[in-house]
């Protein structure tokens, strides 16, 4: 079910995320846009969990009940 190619070969690259963080307005330091880098990186693997199942048969979650939680 995926939407495209493996997330295993994607790559966050930080000009990427230093441009993510200009664009959301935030001063980010070449020392915290490595770091964040590193973090987004580490996402993509995780991605690829869902995609292993075949979901089609059940509906986006369109809300969420706060009650639910306590």
């Amino acid at each position: 079910m995926s939407y495209g190619r493996s997330k295993s070969d994607l790559k966050i690259e930080a000009n990427q995320v230093a441009w993510l963080a200009q664009l959301l307005g935030l001063d980010a330091t070449p020392e915290e846009t490595a770091a964040l880098t590193a973090a987004l990186s580490h996402q993509l693997p995780s991605i690829e969990v869902p995609e292993r199942f075949d979901l089609r048969d059940y509906p986006p979650i369109l809300s969420m009940d706060a009650k639910w939680y306590d």
